[in-house]
């Protein structure tokens, strides 16, 4: 532990030393050299006299003022700081006692304090030195001053002009140096106190005191000089002046040479003599610099008497312009140099990036040469050089492309008027040789027409290569006639390589070279595309139609000479087709289309189906004519009702798809053969029982007819039965149990009918005189709500619950029309709130208004009322559905569908996707008993898909809700416009028939 402790304060004492290591670390010339140079500054600063600064004015006068050096605190700080670190160092106590240890250190002190001494005494020695020098030089110009203005005087010896230029130098300086000698003094004692300080006295400190009087003797005698000395400084004047004129023409005649020898023009850089421009612009740099001395000894007299200075500007243009055009062919060498380096870099190992990275040094070098220069010769000569080898490179880089093949350098031969043979020796040299930068535009050309060459090239060889392995699958699923298997990515591989060579052919000069394999490929791609399109609408067809004429014996009874035919076509595709895939799942593309005839024997299949299924579409449009649902039901669903319509149980399997209500018949008196039908189920699962039962044949148009006549008269008898029990409700059976009896639509039909008649009889009360008979009458709508309410909530079946809701959803609205009258005190069965509602009347159907009625005459039914417009109601079967709560905005589109078709127009609800429009006029739909078909509109819809929508809905007397009409193209709308306008005409008419697309086709009013 004493060992460590001894240890650490021995470190501890090293370090009292070690901290002034820089004493002999550090060289004291290098420290000292630093610190001069550390801020620093003339002796005096800041004094300038007619626009000549001190510095100048020394010069001028041969007075040396010396380096330029800090400042005398900074000097201070140093020697203070050197002298304290003496004193500290002497004051260290030696020897020193550390424990058990005595260290002697009194060599190293002594060392230490020597060091110091020599770094204080280097500040010092400087600073006396520095300040001895500043002193001499003043005293000693002082005193030669005093001594030439003192003695022999030019007036005793005018013929000595050697005298008078002395003396008139002498009056110069002193005039020049009148305030700067005087500015001088105190800088020199400042210097001198700091001295003092540290008891150094510098040599001539007496003179220095001195020389501030002596300073003013010399102005006193220069000042009377002067004036002695006036009448001969005039005669030396017109002396000098010839001269100076003399020397002045000289001088011109000398700078016209210079611009017109000196090396202004580019003759040496062309011929690369470069000695030559350099040795004549060395020889001028020589001439001038004589004429430069002779210039300065001509200012000199003129400021020495008082003449006003020359500036020779012509001479110093030409000292620019020398120093400018050397500038110039330093450059132009250099870069020439540069130029000429690379003719050697061989075509093989040309980094045009690096040399393009150049060219830019080059240029911006150019560029950027003084304003002076660019109008110089040589300049443009070298701006053209780098100008073109600018337009070069890049024309060298782009023939380095690989797209440059063997036609295009013959090409480019052709284009120079020069040969080469672009070998292993070709070099950049050989580019640089012919010229590329004067035909620029033509090898960007070939440049271009290479690389548009190796596209189509590159292209091509893709097509080739995969349509020469393209291959098209077989589907082996129907064991009689192998079939085309997915084509979707080849159409797409297809579409997209029949657009490159389609942009191929387009090409022009640029595919001449390959112009046969385009030819030859364009060829096969457009038979692939040919073929493909007629074999997939030839398999499309048969396969649609192949089970029709050869599986359907009713289609081949009624069309046995199509049926003939589409056995030829079926033999024949199925021949084609084993042909095309032989024993394999997948063949060659090429092969498969590109072979024989083909094509042309796939068109004459497709013609031969083709006219079989005009034959067929025509004998379909016979049977929708005479039932004109089957507008509504897909051709594959109708083909399957006709073959089999001597089968009504499969027939019944459509059912739904012809009466949106019913999904299935009741054939439970006859379960096998489905000829006796008893009822009907909707598809919501709700029966309905008939009065009648409907015995079923004949052709399957006419006893499905017969049915839709069947259903209508069914559903009367039941509301007439219904209606006739509804008076019964407070004495026999309440409604709430009697609605059980009743499918849930004519339930409902009846609850309306009896609410429109109670609200007749209120009103005819009001008139005898009961004011109260309307509140009284609302009292009983609620109590019947009331009674609906508690039976809901009651276990029921969901067909029961449902019809209940539907009647409480119908109820609340006419409870609410009740309350709005009550509350307006409306008296009159002519106010605009209760014609504006849904009245439903049981009676004879009204004549002479050119209603559409489906009850005999002799017989009631329900006549449906709102505002000036009556219908009657439809019987369509719309099953236990439920209806929509009735709003204000309801009753609005209520009012304006019917008006519009009581004006025989069509309806238009607008309003924002989701707010109920399609919804709102289904469910006027269904409060009128009447067919409404739904059709979700896009831009595929043909005119001829409309017109065989506007032919079902005109002879069905249904409704027609498009959704986005304005989806249909513009083009279609424009023929829709003309069939709709065609629909309503007719109706106008009043026709039961009109002519609807050159044809003559039945018409019912009802539709809309």
């Amino acid at each position: 532990e004493l060992l460590d402790d001894t240890e650490q304060q021995c470190v501890e004492y090293r370090s009292s030393f070690t901290k002034h290591q820089f004493l002999w670390m550090e060289s004291i010339d290098d420290a000292f050299e630093t610190f001069l140079n550390t801020d620093a500054h003339d002796i005096v600063e800041g004094f300038e006299e007619d626009g000549m600064p001190f510095k100048e004015i020394m010069e001028r006068i041969k007075v040396d003022i010396g380096r330029p050096v800090p400042s005398l605190d900074e000097f201070d700080k140093k020697i203070t700081f050197f002298a304290d670190m003496k004193n500290d160092l002497s004051n260290m106590k030696t020897p020193v006692d550390i424990h058990w240890l005595r260290l002697n250190s009194q060599p190293v002190k002594i060392k230490l304090v020597s060091f110091a001494r020599e770094w204080e005494q280097k500040y010092l020695r400087f600073l006396q030195g520095y300040t001895e020098e500043r002193i001499k030089a003043v005293v000693d110009f002082i005193d030669a001053k005093l001594k030439g203005l003192g003695g022999n005087s030019p007036v005793d010896d005018p013929e000595n002009s050697k005298l008078l230029y002395a003396t008139m130098t002498d009056i110069r300086d002193v005039k020049l140096a009148t305030n700067a000698i005087k500015r001088i003094f105190n800088p020199i004692r400042d210097f001198c106190q700091l001295l003092k300080k540290y008891k150094v006295a510098p040599e001539g400190q007496a003179e220095i005191e001195q020389s501030p009087a002596k300073w003013e003797d010399v102005i006193r005698l220069a000042f009377t000089e002067k004036e002695k000395i006036l009448p001969l400084q005039s005669e030396e004047v017109l002396k000098i002046r010839n001269k100076i004129d003399d020397f002045a023409e000289e001088l011109r005649q000398f700078c016209h040479e210079f611009r017109s020898k000196c090396p202004f023009n580019p003759e040496n850089a062309i011929s690369e003599e470069w000695d030559k421009s350099y040795e004549a612009m060395d020889e001028y740099k020589g001439r001038i610099q004589e004429y430069r001395e002779r210039a300065d000894e001509f200012n000199d007299l003129e400021l020495l008497f008082d003449m006003q200075v020359s500036t020779y500007r012509e001479l110093k243009e030409c000292v620019e312009e020398l120093d400018l055009l050397r500038g110039v062919w330093d450059g132009t060498r250099a870069i020439k140099d540069k130029f000429k380096s690379w003719n050697d870099i061989l075509w093989d190992v040309i980094d045009t990036d690096d040399l393009l990275m150049q060219m830019r040094d080059v240029q911006n070098q150019v560029k950027n040469m003084p304003k002076g220069v660019k109008a110089w010769p040589v300049y443009r000569w070298l701006q053209d050089e780098a100008k073109n080898m600018a337009t070069v490179l890049p024309l060298i880089s782009d023939l380095h492309g690989e797209t440059m093949q063997d036609r295009h350098w013959t090409k480019l031969m052709t284009v120079t008027q020069r040969t080469f043979e672009k070998g292993p020796e070709f070099s950049f040299k050989d580019l640089i040789d012919l010229q590329l930068h004067e035909f620029a535009e033509e090898v960007s050309e070939i440049v271009d027409q290479s690389v548009k060459e190796a596209k189509i090239d590159k292209k091509l060889k893709n097509i080739q290569s995969v349509w020469s392995k393209m291959t098209v699958s077989f589907d082996r699923s129907n064991p009689d006639c192998p079939l085309l298997g997915e084509l979707g990515e080849v159409l797409e591989r297809l579409d997209a390589d029949s657009l490159e060579m389609m942009g191929m052919t387009s090409q022009g000069r640029f595919i001449e070279f390959c112009k046969a394999l385009v030819d030859e490929w364009s060829g096969k791609l457009r038979k692939i595309d040919t073929t493909l399109n007629v074999w997939q609408k030839v398999q499309e067809n048969w396969c649609r139609l192949e089970p029709i004429f050869m599986q359907s014996d009713d289609i081949r009874s009624q069309l046995p000479d199509d049926s003939k035919r589409f056995e030829q076509m079926d033999n024949a595709f199925k021949e084609l087709m084993n042909d095309a895939a032989g024993d394999s799942d997948s063949a060659l593309i090429v092969q498969v289309c590109c072979t024989g005839e083909r094509t042309e024997a796939l068109k004459n299949i497709c013609d031969g189906i083709d006219s079989c299924e005009r034959s067929l579409n025509d004998y379909l449009e016979q049977k929708k004519k005479a039932f004109p649902r089957f507008y509504f039901v897909a051709n594959q669903a109708l083909l399957d009702i006709l073959s089999n319509g001597n089968r009504p149980l499969k027939v019944d399997e459509y059912l739904g798809d012809m009466f949106d209500g019913i999904k299935k018949l009741d054939f439970s008196k006859a379960p096998d053969t489905g000829k006796i039908a008893c009822g009907h189920y909707s598809k919501d699962t709700e029966k309905v029982e008939w009065a009648q039962d409907m015995v079923i044949e004949g052709a399957v148009e006419h006893y499905l007819t017969q049915l839709e006549e069947h259903f209508r008269l069914m559903l009367r008898e039941e509301l007439e039965r219904a209606r006739a029990t509804a008076d019964l409700w407070e004495t026999d059976k309440a409604r709430e149990f009697w609605l059980e009896d009743y499918c849930s639509q004519l339930s409902l039909v009846g609850t309306q009918i009896l609410w429109t008649e109670e609200t007749h009889k209120v009103f005819d009360e009001i008139e005898a005189g009961s004011e109260t008979a309307m509140r009284e009458y609302k009292k009983v709508n609620d109590d019947r709500i009331e009674k609906l309410i508690k039976r809901v909530q009651t276990p029921l079946s969901k067909d029961v619950r449902n019809k209940i809701i539907t009647i409480i959803t119908i109820d609340v609205h006419g409870r609410d029309i009740i309350e709005q009258m009550a509350n307006r005190k409306i008296t009159d069965q002519t106010d605009f709130l209760w014609l504006s509602q849904l009245r439903f009347y049981w009676g004879h159907c009204p004549q002479g208004m050119g209603l559409v009625s489906y009850t005999p005459d002799e017989k009631k039914t329900a006549v449906i009322r709102i505002c000036d417009w009556t219908t009657i109601y439809c019987y369509e079967y719309v099953g236990n559905c439920g209806r929509l709560v009735i709003t204000p905005l309801t009753d609005r589109c209520y009012i304006t569908l019917t008006q519009a078709m009581g004006l025989i127009l069509g309806g238009a609800p607008a309003g924002p996707a989701g707010t109920g429009k399609t919804e709102t006029t289904k469910d006027l739909s269904r409060a009128l008993g009447l067919q409404i078909v739904v059709f979700n509109c896009s831009d595929q819809m043909t005119y001829q898909t409309m017109a065989q929508i506007f032919m079902g809905i005109a002879q069905t007397g249904c409704w027609g809700c498009f959704d986005e009409f304005n989806r249909i193209s513009i083009e279609v709308l424009s023929v829709v416009s003309t069939q709709y306008k065609t629909i309503l005409d007719g109706i106008r008419a009043g026709s039961p028939q009109f002519n609807f697309m050159e044809e003559d086709i039945r018409l019912i009013s009802t539709n809309g």
